[in-house]
């Protein structure tokens, strides 16, 4: 949002510089992004008038001119053009001036006549047509009357003389999304009252219902639509006041009713549109959706096909404008218009965002309306139209006007203590004081009792509740105010059940290990799931899809997070990255999850990671998962073989805690990394950190045991298919109280065995807090341990 500081000041007097007075607002949560200052890459160029004119001697296309410039004698300019007068007003470029362009004009002989500067053309000065209203730009420049006099600097004239305040407005905050609404802030952070416009104008004893009535048949999506006329129009440009304002703005001034509905909806921040009454076919307006193939030429010469989504501005013929967005070809003001109907409505943010992108079409008037657009606002603006009208002499307003409302305008009231505003805050603020920053925001607040009672402004439609009232009375006050204390640091066991802290420890730990997060889209393409290999049936295909999308290879919400991992990969080996470690926490839409009776879909937060071949191996990363989720959760994971077609049949497992699957990891299947154009090895592990329930399991400190540790060794002979980690469960759910570790560390196969066999080599250690184990005490845990590995899995012990 640009506001010009001499448009600002019209509403607020600030005795400070534009510099404090950004750092102020800024102080108040504003997001001042800059200072745009005055046009400084025109210099010394001025408004001269022809007052003498002759033809060269030694030229048949060059002419002399003796230009006014407001100094005791006229300037000598020699010129080609063939559009200049004497008396007309041009721009000139004296000796040893710059032009936008970057050219640097000097005096010297043209065919042996001095000439002290050069006459200036609209596109020498960087004009496009319709800048400078009613002049061509590739001739000289020629100036109106109105606008100029001999030696004033053409920026005044072109109105490159404002600075610009850059703000970057927040989609909570769409009340600043206008000039006034920033006015209010501005006054609120240099501590004065704004004034405000309060329009008044004349109205004739005619009523607007002989020219217009209007029909709303989509409620839901205009809940108030308010129209006036004005009639007697007189087409013409806008005043020079008007025209400054607009263009340092950035909008073009056109003519003076169009340029009316731009300064009201920069002003306040409500798109207005003006109809050209007698093209409003039997004078019936008319707001509805779309029909099926209906299509409209809109105010830029395009032809638009709507769908059945879109609102409408309609006549009883036939589509108007786009409602919200640009107006009808066939509507719009010309210098003949005679009566005018303005228009001033709220519709609904969602549905205008929607077809906004659907069409393309990103307008001033549809990025206001997707943010949300106060009803009441509406009402303010027409009037502010109609006295506008008035002012600049364009037309005669009509007495009365239309409203269709179906919308509750009531303020809303929100009730907080003063002990909770200075709890949260962690202030001692008296009521007084609260009552204060609160009124400077614009919020009527009175106290009952022991609670203010805070009437919130109907423009700011961002507050909710007694947290927004805090906000408030903290910025107004002043964040620099607020006294700094200690923070009170309790770490405790429900704080950890927080999803998002056990996400940030895990980020923390992957990162101490070497790994980088990515940041990929939401959305898939059913090309990705081909790539993976993933069947016409799988349940990963029944994917939500959505109605506009970036493009078909992003037309559906992801239902796993591999596709996107891999596209990254491949895209950094591309690069030359070989050693790569990623991870990303994101969600998944999940099939099972899909919207029924148009409920959105359930959305599963989930991590996946990655790692080459040259960062490390399958156990490499098995590793990585064990420890990163016994950091977040305190959790054992255990692996065991399986997983999808997708991975290397050989190098895969399903990972599961608590007896409940949480994911998957593998290496990607080679015929799969081909068709996302990897070359080397890569092994992935992605899991659903829904699925991970309990609680976290806490570790306590525990002394060194003083007593030593006596270890075992076993290796068994077992069938092929056998998983080393249900072997691993069994040892340590049999060993007796003694068995402080067991691990496997060796699988041995040979013919001697079998082809069907394979030896499991595993390790135990028993110790005692009490003492000093003895050999029958380790031996009955033993044949414990053996006994029930042969009962689950027909063990025998290797000879």
């Amino acid at each position: 949002m640009k506001v010009p500081y001499r448009w600002l000041q019209d509403y607020v007097q600030i005795d400070t510089d534009i510099h404090t007075l950004a750092d102020a607002l800024v102080m108040t949560g504003n997001a001042v992004e800059g200072i745009l200052p005055p046009r400084e890459d025109c210099i010394n160029v001025v408004v001269g008038r022809i007052v003498k004119l002759e033809k060269h001697p030694d030229a048949d296309k060059l002419q002399i001119c003796q230009i006014d410039i407001g100094a005791e004698e006229p300037v000598q300019i020699v010129t080609g053009a063939d559009n200049v007068f004497e008396g007309a007003l041009v721009p000139a470029a004296l000796h040893n001036s710059i032009l936008p362009s970057g050219m640097h004009i000097k005096k010297g002989k043209l065919r042996g006549v001095a000439s002290n500067g050069m006459l200036c053309s609209g596109e020498e000065l960087c004009l496009k047509e319709g800048d400078y209203p009613g002049a061509e730009v590739y001739g000289i420049l020629i100036l109106r009357e109105e606008d100029a006099q001999p030696g004033q600097d053409i920026r005044e004239v072109m109105m490159w003389d404002d600075t610009v305040l850059d703000f970057e407005v927040g989609a909570n905050r769409p009340d600043c999304l206008s000039v006034l609404g920033v006015a209010r802030e501005a006054a609120a952070a240099v501590g004065v009252k704004p004034a405000l416009p309060a329009p008044t104008f004349a109205e004739n004893d005619e009523n607007v219902a002989d020219y217009i009535k209007v029909t709303v048949q989509d409620p839901d999506l205009c809940p108030r639509y308010m129209a006036r006329a004005i009639k007697n129009v007189k087409i013409g440009p806008s005043p020079k006041w008007m025209q400054q304002r607009l263009v340092a703005a950035g909008v073009r001034p056109i003519s003076n009713i169009v340029d009316i509905t731009n300064f009201v909806m920069l002003e306040m921040g409500q798109p207005m549109h003006a109809f050209d009454a007698k093209d409003i076919h039997g004078d019936h307006i008319i707001v509805r959706r779309a029909a099926a193939g209906e299509s409209i030429i809109t105010l830029d010469g395009k032809e638009r096909a709507l769908s059945e989504n879109n609102l409408l501005i309609c006549d009883e013929a036939g589509p108007i404008g786009i409602a919200g967005i640009m107006g009808g070809e066939n509507s719009e003001i010309k210098e003949d218009t005679a009566t005018v109907i303005f228009e001033s409505a709220k519709f609904m943010y969602g549905n205008i965002r929607k077809t906004s992108r659907e069409l393309g079409m990103a307008t001033e008037a549809s990025m206001r309306f997707s943010k949300g657009i106060d009803a009441t606002v509406a009402e303010y603006a027409l009037n502010r139209a109609c006295q506008l009208v008035e002012m600049l002499g364009a037309g005669e307003v009509v007495g009365g006007y239309v409203d269709v409302c179906c919308e509750d305008l009531t303020a809303k009231i929100i009730r907080v203590t003063p002990a909770y505003i200075n709890g949260r805050l962690g202030t001692e603020l008296g009521v007084e004081q609260m009552v204060e920053c609160l009124e400077k925001a614009y919020i009527d607040t009175t106290v009952e009792g022991d609670e203010l009672v805070c009437v919130i402004p109907r423009f700011r439609t961002d507050m909710d509740g007694k947290a927004d009232i805090s906000e408030e009375v903290a910025r107004i006050y002043g964040y620099d105010n607020i006294p700094e204390h200690q923070a009170a640091v309790h770490f405790m066991l429900d704080e950890m059940a927080d999803p998002d802290a056990k996400k940030d420890i895990m980020r923390d730990y992957l990162c101490a290990q070497g790994y980088f997060e990515c940041v990929t889209y939401s959305f898939m393409g059913m090309q990705d799931l081909d790539k993976l290999g993933v069947s016409d049936t799988d349940p990963l295909r029944k994917a939500v899809s959505i109605i506009n999308p970036l493009g078909d290879d992003r037309g559906y919400m992801r239902t796993t997070l591999v596709p996107a991992m891999l596209e990254v990969v491949a895209s950094n080996l591309n690069y030359k990255t070989d050693v790569l470690r990623l991870f990303e926490v994101s969600r998944t839409f999940l099939p099972e999850q899909l919207p029924l009776n148009g409920t959105l879909p359930e959305e599963h937060p989930a991590i996946i990671l990655a790692m080459t071949e040259d960062a490390g191996d399958f156990y490499a990363l098995k590793g990585d998962v064990e420890n990163m989720l016994l950091a977040a959760y305190g959790k054992s994971v255990r692996f065991a073989g399986g997983g999808a077609n997708y991975w290397h049949p050989g190098r895969k497992a399903v990972l599961s805690v608590d007896g409940t699957v949480i994911g998957e990891m593998g290496e990607v299947h080679p015929a799969v990394a081909e068709n996302f154009g990897i070359g080397k090895r890569v092994t992935v592990a992605v899991i659903d950190l829904t699925c991970i329930t309990g609680e976290k399991q806490v570790h306590r400190y525990a002394p060194i045991p003083r007593f030593p540790a006596i270890e075992r060794d076993i290796a068994v002979v077992v069938a092929e298919d056998t998983e080393a980690g249900a072997m691993l469960d069994c040892i340590r759910a049999n060993g007796g109280k003694y068995l402080e570790q067991a691990a496997l560390f060796d699988i041995y196969r040979s013919a001697a065995l079998g082809a069907d066999k394979k030896s499991m080599a595993f390790s135990m250690r028993f110790r005692s807090a009490e003492g000093t184990l003895s050999d029958e005490q380790i031996q009955k845990g033993m044949e414990q341990i053996l006994a029930a590995l042969k009962e689950q899995f027909g063990a025998e012990l290797r000879a």
